[in-house]
């Protein structure tokens, strides 16, 4: 008997040492700074599989049983439901957080006065997330929807989300509205379409100015907002193409898919909680209406297990920020998290993990070119690391010592009383091309594409210099009102904002020919047989899409066109103004030169906010 008390002794006494511990049970209830981000996406109820408040209801209830604290982030067609807005008044309690969920539907774009691209499902990259739009409409459907946010609630929020957010919204936001913190999906190589890849694995960090994935090595380099991941990876299993290793996460709905269960769940949340780390968080959060619906008893049973975790802090995603901000003024110098089979050592430098093969070195100051220029393909690819550019750095000072050497010229000649409308004329020749310039690793250009574009400036100021002053000696001092043409020539690209805006369609039947205000508003002619009347009215995305107009990119492709053919066209239009205009009176002549230059200060603000054309 004695015996056999001693071995069972023994057996209690190594199975305490050899079962592996883990920062769920008993004996790690003293991990510090351990947080429980809860985070659900609320789209609007056209997405959902049940049209009812029930998902909202259910989940906040199970939520509401434990006390937790929520982050509830709202798209822009759910802000705009009267009935969830009432809900979420007359119900959430104060420890729930709202935010917005930054993807675009039809209605936002329709309130933006954002064309929506048509006939598209309404998931693809290059409809649903920010960076399928150009910098300009950006900033409208980001003022669009936090002007709604705030007319809602009284203010604007600090937390904000989508699967894919670009660094120039985010920066844009950060300036005028202030941004505490932003979700993104972790790490998915080919996922729904989503290629998303090499930013810290699966843990908050600061992103850097230029690239959302690339943790911030220093202060003034950090873009602000501390970046949580939905769906959270398995540290081994994750690691691959495809769906069959992004499920290895922890959302009910992936795990699931892979047939694991709770029992995964809390292995999982135990790496991410390890004791060893300064600070462990983790996101647990359900779609709204649409993964609610089918998961919502595993969420159930998450919520069951963390409850269970003493020392783990239910915060919102803005209390998250400003804890991880007091512990963390800049980024850690190292992070390791580890499992049964490897371990992600991540720093600001890179990301490094032996067993998987896998070494991202990260460069702060390189953009993906979406930071620029809207990306409307079909699949998302966002991947560390990228290939920095190489090539010529542009400087404007070339370009204006070029001006510099054509007044002197213009002085030594005494032609000084015609620089002024000269430079004017080059200037407005070439804008695009004085536009263009490098940021970020990337050459961005709103005209044609010059590896040496400083040379390029600078020649092409100093060439149209050249050319006036032979054309004033040989032919232009013949005219009768040489100081009348001079001013005429620059005058002709208002021309340019009258073609730009000139639409035509044809529907029906029925043709329409007209100018654009803005994206959607059109007025001009409705020519139907028989009839004509005057139109002035939105249009439907659909419809102001597809109205033909001139491609000035048709220019702007070929070098030859855009340094010869295009300034040459203006001067003979301008040739043709000024003999129209010598023949009408004084006072006809002030006012058609008055309008001629309104519409020129409008070509120049046209172009002056115009989108880059090509990035490399």
């Amino acid at each position: 008997m004695r015996i056999k008390k001693i071995f069972l002794f023994l057996i209690i006494f190594f199975s305490f040492f050899l079962v592996k511990k883990n920062v769920l049970s008993e004996e790690n209830v003293n991990c510090p700074n351990r947080y429980l981000t809860i985070i659900n996406p609320v789209r609007g109820r056209n997405h959902w599989l049940d049209n009812s408040l029930k998902p909202v209801e259910n989940q906040y209830r199970e939520i509401r049983k434990y006390n937790f604290s929520a982050t509830w982030l709202l798209q822009y067609d759910a802000l705009e439901d009267k009935e969830i807005i009432a809900c979420i008044n007359n119900n959430f309690s104060p420890n729930q957080e709202l935010g917005l969920f930054l993807e675009i539907s039809p209605d936002l774009a329709s309130a933006a006065r954002v064309i929506y691209p048509p006939l598209i499902p309404w998931s693809d990259p290059g409809v649903i997330f920010l960076s399928g739009y150009t910098q300009s409409e950006r900033r409208k459907l980001i003022d669009t929807v936090f002007s709604g946010f705030k007319e809602k609630f009284g203010r604007y929020p600090v937390s904000v989300g989508a699967w894919w957010i670009d660094s120039y919204s985010l920066e844009y936001i950060k300036n005028k509205y202030g941004l505490a913190t932003v979700l993104i999906v972790a790490d998915q190589r080919t996922t729904d379409s989503y290629g998303v890849w090499g930013q810290w694995w699966g843990v908050p960090y600061y992103p850097s100015l230029a690239n959302v994935l690339v943790p911030a090595k220093s202060k003034e380099d950090i873009l602000g907002p501390v970046v949580l991941q939905w769906a959270q990876r398995d540290l081994s299993k994750a690691y691959g193409e495809g769906t069959s290793f992004s499920n290895y996460s922890l959302q009910a709905n992936d795990y699931l898919e892979r047939r694991l269960n709770t029992s995964y769940f809390k292995e999982l949340v135990s790496r991410y909680l390890d004791c060893q780390l300064s600070i462990g968080q983790i996101t647990v959060g359900l779609e709204t209406g649409i993964e609610s619906v089918k998961v919502f008893p595993e969420f159930a049973n998450q919520l069951s297990v963390l409850s269970k975790i003493k020392n783990l802090q239910s915060v919102t995603m803005a209390e998250f920020a400003d804890i991880y901000k007091n512990i963390y003024p800049l980024n850690p110098s190292e992070l390791v998290l580890k499992d049964s089979h490897s371990q992600w050592i991540l720093n600001p430098q890179a990301r490094e993990n032996d067993f998987l093969g896998e070494k991202t070195f990260y460069k702060q100051n390189l953009a993906f070119k979406d930071y620029f220029i809207a990306d409307k393909s079909s699949f998302l690819n966002r991947r560390l690391p990228i290939t920095e550019a190489e090539g010529y750095i542009f400087s404007p000072l070339p370009a204006l010592f070029a001006f510099f050497l054509g007044l002197v010229f213009y002085v030594r000649y005494k032609l000084v009383w015609h620089y002024f409308p000269v430079s004017v004329f080059i200037f407005a020749s070439f804008l695009n091309i004085f536009l263009s310039y490098t940021k970020f690793g990337r050459f961005i250009y709103f005209g044609p594409m010059f590896k040496n574009l400083s040379l390029i400036q600078f020649l092409a100021v100093i060439v149209s210099y050249s050319f006036f002053f032979l054309a004033i000696k040989l032919f232009f001092n013949k005219v009768k009102n040489l100081k009348l043409l001079m001013q005429i020539f620059p005058l002709t690209y208002g021309a340019d904002f009258i073609v730009g805006a000139l639409r035509y369609t044809r529907l029906q039947g029925i043709h329409y020919f007209g100018f654009v205000w803005d994206p959607l508003r059109f007025f001009g002619l409705k020519i139907a047989p028989g009839s004509v009347s005057l139109v002035n009215q939105d249009l439907s995305s659909l419809i102001a899409g597809a109205l033909l107009k001139f491609d000035f990119n048709w220019i702007w492709e070929s070098s030859l066109k855009s340094l010869f053919v295009y300034p040459l066209i203006h001067i003979f239009l301008g040739i043709l103004i000024y003999s129209i205009l010598i023949k009408l009176s004084g006072k006809m002549r002030r006012i058609i030169l008055t309008i001629m230059v309104i519409f020129f200060c409008l070509y120049l603000y046209k172009v002056a906010g115009s989108e880059p054309r090509v990035v490399f």
